[in-house]
């Protein structure tokens, strides 16, 4: 008897520790994101990842995202995730495209064709790689990581006139660059959400 209710005690204290563990990794503040990929702008909070009422707006952000019906930046909810993470920073100085800094989220994006997640048909037009509800698969035409980087001295990259880029979120340079020296993935777990409006 007196061994069951030991072996009851360290089960319910077991209990109580995982219970405990889950809500502080829950509960754990770091920075997130929000984008909103129809108006181009995204929000840095720190606090709860993906509770607003339980952290604070950072800053918020003028961005351009991926070309619509044809390169979107992927949406996790079309591949059965809530969001993406930010998984390392590099400095890309010598890129035409996204210097001075490239922040790399955990998109699939294999080297082949089509470039990025498949299934995922989110486009318009014909694409040879397949077709089922809401659209075509879609063709990201560059290969490469999808992530967070800069214009390389070129703002008009940001401009309405500016179809968008390919797939992924285009920052000013100054924003970059703020971005790249405030955040540390290698320390803390930084989620990026996206809402479609």
């Amino acid at each position: 008897m007196i061994a069951f209710g030991i072996l009851g005690l360290i089960i319910g204290l077991n209990v109580v520790r995982s219970q405990k563990l889950s809500i502080s990794i829950t509960d754990q503040e770091s920075h997130w994101f929000v984008l909103h990929r129809e108006s181009n702008t995204e929000g840095l909070y720190f606090g709860v990842s993906g509770n607003k009422s339980k952290s604070e707006l950072v800053k918020t952000f003028k961005v351009k995202t991926g070309i619509p019906g044809e390169r979107p930046t992927p949406l996790p909810r079309l591949l059965g995730r809530e969001y993406w993470k930010v998984t390392k920073k590099e400095p890309q100085f010598d890129n035409p495209e996204t210097a001075p800094y490239f922040i790399t989220l955990d998109i699939p994006a294999p080297e082949e064709e089509p470039y990025g997640p498949v299934p995922y048909t989110e486009c318009n037009g014909p694409v040879s790689t397949g077709v089922s509800q809401g659209g075509q698969q879609c063709s990201w035409v560059v290969p490469g990581v999808f992530g967070l980087h800069g214009t390389a001295s070129n703002p008009a990259k940001l401009s309405d006139e500016d179809l968008g880029s390919s797939g992924c979120i285009r920052h000013s340079d100054e924003d970059i660059t703020y971005l790249y020296n405030l955040l540390n993935p290698e320390e803390e777990e930084i989620r990026y959400y996206i809402e479609e409006n």
